[in-house]
């Protein structure tokens, strides 16, 4: 056997175990650079995110109940329970080495991921040189090992993504009745999974159907059918659960992601939500929102409401918002926002939750922020819906992705991370630009990259228009799609060769 054979048959085993050294070392290096306030027990590095996510777990050994700590009713349902339940059959066995074996378990995840990456990228071009060389890109290289030593959710999600999409590229692949059905029960169960760790990727079940009408149309009505309610009530069938459980407990629906829940006795009230709504009109980014609000909202639950926080808020604003507004009527919306803080602080410093029902304080200032964002639509309605996405897509697709310590910090300056940073920050905008040009040739594609091109537009059109708050994890999971998008566009306009000679 040549080389060449030797690398196409066992070289995306190489490259997997390669994915996983590379990945451990470049995690390993940053967090020995990360101070150490901000390092949990040595081993991951902290969020604000970590009580959500590692607290229930925790809590339901010691006492039985799923909850994190907080008081109310929202503390058992804040986060969906995916993650924290990936914690627990880590927690569980091995206590106090949950989180070094939580590490290595999400680099295991990482790493076997990379064969279902080769995997697709083999299927939709046919040339296993290519897919190899893109395996290694994404597996081997900083590109997206980011998130791996955190314990969040984008640790596990981009591979349990791959697997999902594996599993329904191989359920199309059988010809065997049975181990067709294996499969898809195998990718429903996967996706079901993976909508309880990261709901929002729910956009990714749209998957699913499509690959069933592909396979059963000719079957008939009734079998397609059947299919469909049978693979979609698995696929919908733990989010089912989870949501029933979250009814029975506060006796009403309490939606998907319950940041925002009424008795919520943090800064996450129904006010900051509609205030965050008034200032994704310009598509304001939520670290500089979240520089002015927080300082407001501390300090008027402590009992200060000194205008000076109100002024560092406007400072911000575009110039045409405080123009057209005018600072007074901005001063009072902000002033109303404070004196509803205030209201909570009574709750607040004892530590109790909010009531169920918006005290009316509260519903004033939410119908101040509606009032402005209706307006500001009205005024500036070319901003609001073309402008202010396009800025979204702006942020979220021109970077380099290297988002490590080392990378930001510890380096930064030195010539070859300079020029990494440089080459992925050109191959991170290349991905999401080849996104938008792979529309406009879809009735030329594979019908499976077709399909997997749309659906990943859904949800950055989601991420742009809906929810404009963008942080660099939530694109991770897409990543690798996106990757393979480029990589399918290419071989279309046999930029590289869609066949192995």
């Amino acid at each position: 056997m040549n080389v060449l054979n030797f690398i196409k048959s066992k070289g995306i085993w190489i490259i997997c175990v390669l994915s996983f050294i590379a990945a451990f070392s470049y995690n390993q290096v940053n967090l020995k650079h990360v101070p150490a306030k901000q390092i949990r027990q040595h081993q991951t590095i902290k969020t604000n995110d970590d009580n959500s996510y590692l607290s229930p777990p925790e809590t339901y050994i010691n006492t039985g109940e799923w909850k994190q700590n907080g008081p109310g009713k929202q503390s058992y349902f804040l986060r969906p329970p995916g993650y924290g339940l990936f914690f627990y059959a880590l927690l569980k066995p091995f206590g106090s080495h949950a989180l070094l074996l939580l590490k290595f378990a999400q680099l295991l995840l990482f790493s076997l991921s990379i064969y279902c990456f080769y995997y697709i990228v083999n299927q939709l071009i046919q040339n296993k040189v290519i897919a190899l060389f893109t395996a290694a890109l994404y597996g081997c290289t900083p590109f997206a090992i980011g998130f791996l030593f955190y314990t969040l959710t984008e640790g596990i999600t981009p591979a349990l993504l791959l697997f999902y999409i594996f599993l329904l590229f191989k359920a199309k692949e059988k010809t065997v009745s049975r181990q067709k059905i294996i499969f898809y029960f195998l990718a429903a169960l996967t996706f079901a999974y993976l909508l309880i760790v990261r709901p929002p990727l729910g956009f990714m079940g749209i998957l699913l159907p499509i690959f069933l009408l592909k396979d059963y149309w000719k079957e008939g009505f009734v079998k397609l059918f059947i299919k469909l309610l049978l693979f979609g009530s698995i696929a919908f069938s733990l989010m089912a659960i989870w949501q029933f459980r979250n009814y029975k407990i506060a006796d009403e629906y309490v939606g998907l992601h319950s940041i925002y829940y009424a008795d919520n006795n943090s800064i996450y009230r129904p006010t900051f939500k509609e205030y965050w709504n008034f200032a994704g009109g310009w598509a304001q980014e939520g670290h500089e929102v979240h520089a002015y609000m927080v300082p407001i909202w501390i300090a008027a639950v402590e009992g200060d409401t000194s205008e000076v926080y109100i002024k560092n808020a406007i400072a911000t604003f575009p110039k045409k918002v405080t123009t057209h507004f005018g600072e007074e009527r901005l001063t009072s919306a902000f002033r109303k926002y404070q004196e509803a803080t205030l209201f909570q602080q009574t709750y607040y410093s004892k530590g109790l939750p909010m009531p169920t029902e918006t005290p009316q304080i509260e519903l004033d200032a939410i119908a101040e922020f509606k009032q402005l964002t209706k307006e500001y639509k009205s005024e500036f309605w070319f901003d609001y819906y073309v402008s202010s996405p396009l800025k979204v897509f702006k942020t979220m697709a021109f970077h380099s992705n290297l988002s490590l310590y080392v990378f930001q910090h510890t380096y930064r300056g030195n010539v070859i991370m300079e020029t990494a940073r440089v080459l992925f920050y050109g191959l991170h905008a290349l991905c999401f630009i080849t996104l938008i040009i792979s529309l406009f040739f879809l009735r030329k594609s594979d019908w499976r990259k077709a399909a997997i091109l749309l659906t990943v537009f859904s949800y950055v059109f989601y991420l742009c228009y809906f929810q404009r708050g963008i942080e660099e994890r939530y694109t991770l999971p897409i990543l690798p799609l996106l990757l393979i998008g480029l990589v399918g566009l290419l071989s279309q306009f046999k930029i590289i060769s869609r066949r192995e000679s």
